[in-house]
């Protein structure tokens, strides 16, 4: 099946001032605490996750796919797995297997302790009168880094586990809780993140909300660095 092109959107009114904010907290802010803002807002900004020197050498590191896909002008890599990124941008996928300092990232002990939280289920196996304990433990699904280009448009406002076909039902008697989520999120500055070079646009709370609920372009704040 042919999927249709998705909508260009109205780029925001420069005159908008977001009513809300992601809250910034250093890296070394105790878990629980963390895990507190992620349950209110649906994300956070962990400031000096990630050292200069690291920055410095993942730019080192992907300077090779980089100038791969400036050679053969290539704007995208495989854009039809990613339909809602917008021409304009290159993006370069299995991070991890490219650079060590990636993968290292990833194993970052806040991140473990946050993707344990968040997402590992502890559950029972019965076997014909036998309990066993079993335990899922998260699995990396991808990584990929984003240089967005000029000119590019902004991103339709999109739940990112689309990508999982989840569904999102709310029963207003039931508390929500990180059982019910089923991914967990990290972007990486990796250089000054502005609203006007294409930070991420957030809308605090939004991960709340039943899928008869859409965000507005009048409900985002924006993610700087």
């Amino acid at each position: 099946m042919t999927r249709l092109p998705l909508p260009v959107p109205a780029p925001i009114d420069p005159s908008y001032q977001p009513t809300a904010s992601i809250e910034k907290v250093p890296s070394t802010t105790p878990i629980e605490y963390i895990l507190a803002i992620l349950e209110r807002d649906g994300g956070v900004i962990l400031t000096d996750l990630v050292s200069k020197d690291e920055l410095s050498a993942i730019e080192q590191d992907l300077k090779p796919w980089n100038q791969k896909h400036r050679r053969h002008l290539n704007p995208t890599v495989d854009g039809d797995a990613f339909t809602t990124i917008p021409p304009q941008t290159t993006l370069i996928p299995g991070l991890v297997g490219k650079s060590k300092t990636i993968a290292q990232i990833c194993e970052h002990p806040v991140l473990e302790q946050l993707r344990q939280q968040i997402l590992r289920d502890d559950f029972v196996l019965y076997r014909e009168g036998n309990a066993e304990p079993n335990t899922l433990d998260p699995l990396l699904s991808l990584s990929v880094s984003m240089n967005i280009g000029y000119g590019a448009p902004r991103q339709l406002l999109h739940r990112d586990d689309n990508v999982h076909n989840i569904r999102h039902t709310r029963n207003p008697f039931v508390p929500w809780s990180f059982k019910q989520a089923s991914q967990f999120g990290c972007l990486i500055a990796g250089c000054e993140v502005t609203r006007e070079n294409g930070g991420t646009m957030f809308v605090p709370g939004s991960h709340k909300w039943d899928d008869d609920r859409w965000a507005r372009a009048d409900e985002v704040c924006f993610a700087g660095m």
